[in-house]
This record gives structure tokens, C-alpha cells and sequence, in this order.
């Protein structure tokens, strides 16, 4: 079974879409940028890169497919904002709480990790995703130095 393609304005919709709600819990986790971590469930800084690389994806989607070099940076920025994100959660200031469990086994509760042993994860993450993005980087790179060039007049 295939799914069927977006029309092209389909795909700008829900680009836009997809670019509104990612700039909207951007701007939500932003405004709590600063201020003492009370009740937040999650961080503000984890937060705006987690919206950023969302809103991001949605640019992808609204720009057109033959705007390859533009893709590309955009697909770039994406994926160092991920990279970032397991940046902060790994190696940032401040306490973590990790908790995790395997849903379709029916071992028990969840297991909370150390805080040590969960940045330690995301630090396995965060070097990979950091290499990703200088992948995307380096490809980026390519893809623009590739650009057609006019041709000289005679």
C-alpha cells in the first residue's frame, strides 16, 4: 500500500502548519527562558531547540523542491538543532530526571535511571547526532558549491 502524494499546495499547508506550531511552542518555551524551573515538565532551552528543529521541518516543506541549496541549509540547521538539543540534555547545567520502561513487555514500573547514566545515553546521542550535523553541513556545502553558473558572454 502507497500513500498517495501531496499536491503542491497541500504541502505548503501543511508546511505552514507544521511551521506555526513549531514557532508557537518555540516562543512558549522561550518565554520561560530565565525564570526558576517551578513545576516545568521540561526545560525552556531543551524546549526552544525542540520547536525550532519542528518549525524548521516545516520550512522544508514550504520551500520548493527545486530550491535544492536552500533545502539543503535548512535540512542542515535541523539537524544541528537536534544535535543541540542532546547537547544540552547531556552535557548541561542542572539536575535530570531520566525514566524510561518497555511498553510491550509487562515487566513492571518504569525504571528511573541515574542522572549519570541518562546524560551518559544522551551523550552517545549527542556525538552522533553532532556528526550528523557536520555531515549535513559538509553536504550543504557541496550543494551550493554546485550551483550552475551563467555563462559568459561573447
Amino acid at each position: 500500500m502507497t500513500a498517495k502524494q501531496l499536491s503542491p499546495r497541500g504541502q505548503i499547508a501543511v508546511g505552514l502548519l507544521v511551521m506555526s506550531v513549531g514557532f508557537a511552542y518555540t516562543a512558549l518555551a522561550a518565554s520561560h527562558l530565565g525564570k526558576p524551573p517551578d513545576r516545568l515538565v521540561m526545560d525552556a532551552v531543551a524546549g526552544s531547540l525542540a520547536g525550532l528543529a519542528f518549525a524548521l521541518a516545516g520550512v522544508i516543506l514550504v520551500v520548493p523542491e527545486r530550491r535544492a541549496g536552500i533545502r539543503a541549509l535548512i535540512g542542515a540547521l535541523m539537524v544541528t538543532c537536534v544535535a543541540l538539543l542532546f547537547d544540552w540534555i547531556a552535557f548541561g547545567p542542572g539536575e535530570r530526571r531520566f525514566s524510561g520502561g518497555v511498553s510491550f513487555v509487562h515487566i513492571g514500573a518504569a525504571t528511573p535511571l541515574s542522572d549519570m547514566s541518562g546524560r551518559a545515553l544522551f551523550a552517545i546521542g549527542a556525538v552522533l547526532f553532532n556528526l550528523l550535523a557536520l555531515w549535513a553541513w559538509v553536504r550543504t556545502r557541496r550543494t551550493g558549491a554546485r550551483k550552475p553558473r551563467k555563462a559568459a558572454r561573447a
